[in-house]
């Protein structure tokens, strides 16, 4: 059966599945589309992290931060115009990953935020409520000890302050986009049972994140992988990407700040062996901690975690029904309740026919007069 809508044409009344949120690609599962999504998102996430961080560099070196030699001897030095390149370039990963789930899979660039179609601000503001603070406690401990007069506030730490408030949001929403968003919705389009597409794009978009960190050290592996595993969990249970996408800002934010303030910035892309050992462990559990209560507090929060598949413009839309008489009906002079024939002008003459004109009055009528 099928209804007219001005928007949409002629669509199906059928319901549609419902479905969580890492499978609202599944109305397309061809595997190609999500094979191509994740290689043109780490392809271009390359391109243009490449071109950002060579126009940070010469920026760098144009304004006399250093020489290309003294580049080349440590590429990993983090300058405000270097961090304001890897963050433009990561942030950029949240409309392009918006773009390439419309081109590839013709559902619609919102769909990736949350199962509703949009980002649900009002309930990460809720949620910020509690995230925020447990954070801001967990970096106080973290930095307790740490002398007052270590702390500096030259121009450089000024300008790296300022990138980091403005930008580094914008660099955790695209990694969560990036990573949670396409990768994840693309592996889980290739399943149709839930719990295997869950686990697979979990497993694989957790994989993806680990590798994106370049580390080498495995306490640091196992980190960027439990991490990854968390904003899962938090994305399904809680129907989209707002509870991720705020853990991932909140800790980057809070993070960074007082690494700028002591100048160990440096050390921020230091994720060799050895640099990293078993205190990893506090940090895995916060954030697998934080990833779970979004879930809980999200279902007190009775939010919709799932949804009917959204559709894609690559579906065959229903034609329109088809009728079987043209339209108007064709009279039948054999078909009761039709008249034989119609006068052709009313009043109908009343000669020859054998038939009175009816009278100008009728009994009853409230125009008559006594």
């Amino acid at each position: 059966m099928t209804n007219h809508t001005p928007n949409n044409g002629w669509v199906e009344t059928a319901p549609r599945p419902v479905v969580t949120h890492d499978q609202g690609l599944r109305v397309k599962p061809q595997w190609w589309r999500g094979t191509l999504a994740i290689v043109a998102l780490v392809v271009l996430f390359f391109v243009l992290s490449t071109i950002l961080s060579l126009a940070g560099v010469f920026f760098d070196v144009a304004t006399g931060q250093y020489t290309f030699d003294e580049w080349a001897e440590n590429p990993l030095r983090l300058t405000p115009a270097v961090m304001l390149a890897n963050n433009l370039a990561l942030g950029a990963m949240w409309p392009v990953s918006m773009l390439l789930q419309w081109l590839l899979f013709g559902v619609r660039p919102g769909n990736l935020s949350s199962v509703t179609g949009r980002f649900r601000w009002r309930w990460m503001g809720r949620l910020a409520l509690v995230i925020v603070p447990v954070w801001l406690i967990y970096v106080a401990i973290s930095f307790i000890g740490t002398p007052p007069d270590e702390l500096q506030f030259t121009a450089s730490t000024i300008s790296m302050l300022v990138i980091v408030l403005l930008t580094t949001p914008l660099q955790s929403a695209g990694e969560e986009y990036g990573a949670r968003g396409l990768i994840q919705r693309s592996v889980g389009s290739w399943f149709g049972h839930p719990t295997a597409a869950f686990v697979s794009a979990t497993f694989i978009s957790s994989f993806v994140f680990m590798l994106a960190h370049a580390a080498s050290d495995p306490w640091l592996l196992a980190y960027y992988f439990v991490f990854g595993v968390s904003m899962a969990l938090a994305a399904r249970g809680t129907g989209g990407l707002e509870a991720p996408v705020l853990i991932h800002a909140t800790n980057n934010v809070l993070l960074f700040i007082p690494t700028a303030l002591l100048d160990q910035t440096d050390q921020v892309f230091e994720r060799e062996a050895g640099v990293a050992d078993a205190w990893m462990l506090i940090p895995m559990a916060i954030v697998l901690a934080a990833g779970l209560f979004s879930v809980w507090w999200g279902r007190r929060y009775g939010l919709v975690t799932r949804a009917p598949l959204p559709r894609s413009s690559y579906e065959k839309r229903p034609q329109p029904p088809q009728y079987s008489q043209p339209w108007p009906p064709q009279t039948n002079a054999s078909q009761p309740g039709y008249p034989q024939s119609w006068p052709q002008s009313y009043p109908p003459s009343s000669q020859g026919s054998g038939e009175s004109a009816p009278p100008e009055s009728y009994p009853g009528r409230p125009d008559q007069r006594g």
